[in-house]
């Protein structure tokens, strides 16, 4: 393998397992949001926002934003960066009274 696809493969899978990780911190933000403990939801609420918003920041630097082969990783950051802020916004998912 040529050393361009190699290192774009190992980027891949770096931003991958960050993905997979910020997506199970978005759920425990939805457990602990439901359960309402406020400390926690708050920890995790800033990983879910600020990791997504600093690897799309890379993505943009590094110019793999927009091309194809990209896309799938600016469109799931994307997702939980703005499936967050909605949950924020509209209290979702808020303990019974």
């Amino acid at each position: 393998m040529s050393e361009p696809k190699r290192s774009y493969k190992q980027l891949e899978t770096l931003l991958t397992i960050v993905l997979i990780l910020t997506t199970v911190d978005f759920i425990i933000f939805l457990l602990f949001a439901g359960a309402g403990v406020i400390w926690v939801k708050v920890i995790t609420a800033i990983f879910a926002i600020g990791i997504p918003v600093l690897c799309l920041a890379f993505l943009i630097l590094i110019g793999e934003w927009l091309r194809q082969r990209s896309l799938w990783l600016t469109t799931g950051f994307g997702s939980i960066l703005v499936c967050t802020i909605v949950s924020l916004i509209c209290n979702f998912p808020s303990p019974l009274p």
